[in-house]
């Protein structure tokens, strides 16, 4: 292919070095793409999933546009189209960094001595978690049910992170002996980390179930799982 008098952008007369960086070519946002390119992408795309998120969880994803955004994050619109492919590329971009992030459920206290506490609390802590986020978590859920991509993503999330972090506090009580040594707690953690969703999202920000209600399903469920895991005699 003859790239003579193309640069690596499609702008005329721009030469390319050995390394294959465009030399003299000047990027969209305004800065010359040499030895910084990488850094400024990166600056730009990490403006951009800032202001995204904020935009979305403010107006919902249909409603924000990619103006709106770029125009938040302070650089040129037609970036959004070149390094997400689109709103919904965009959208998905902050699914995969922030959503996971905030939706890991790692960020606990210490476990708890006495099983059916430490469960409560874990439950606990995914509710005020998932109030934090109900304006995003909101966004995602909707157009989950519309873009399979973003479905397979809180799939993943919930596969590879909140529910991995269960699963190691889950672990540590059956070493010490607190749960039965054949419980299947893959499958117990994949189930309360669900369940915690449900709770945290539907209960309490959907249905707007009353706070005392919610405690007492945690309370409920907490020692019905406790109790359901001890070690039988």
């Amino acid at each position: 292919m003859d790239r003579k008098g193309t640069g690596l952008d499609g702008n005329l007369d721009g030469k390319v070095d050995a390394n294959g960086d465009a030399e003299g070519c000047c990027s969209p946002e305004g800065g010359c793409e040499g030895g910084g390119r990488r850094r400024d992408r990166a600056a730009t795309e990490n403006a951009l999933l800032d202001a995204a998120k904020i935009v979305f969880a403010e107006r919902g994803f249909d409603a924000a546009t990619t103006r709106d955004i770029a125009g938040r994050a302070g650089v040129n619109e037609q970036l959004i189209q070149r390094y997400f492919s689109g709103k919904s590329g965009l959208l998905l971009a902050v699914v995969e960094r922030y959503w996971r992030e905030e939706s890991g459920g790692c960020d606990l206290p210490p476990p708890d001595e006495d099983l059916e506490t430490d469960l409560a609390r874990f439950l606990h802590a995914q509710l005020k978690h998932s109030w934090k986020c109900r304006d995003f978590t909101r966004v995602v859920l909707a157009r989950a049910l519309v873009d399979q991509a973003i479905a397979d993503e809180m799939a993943r999330t919930l596969s590879q992170s909140r529910t991995p972090c269960l699963l190691k506090r889950l672990e540590g009580f059956r070493d010490r002996g607190a749960i039965a040594a054949d419980a299947d707690l893959a499958n117990v953690a994949a189930g309360i980390a669900t369940l915690s969703f449900g709770l945290g999202f539907l209960d309490q920000v959907v249905f707007g179930r009353d706070d005392a209600g919610i405690c007492a399903m945690v309370r409920t469920l907490a020692h019905t799982i406790a109790h359901g895991l001890t070690p039988r005699a």
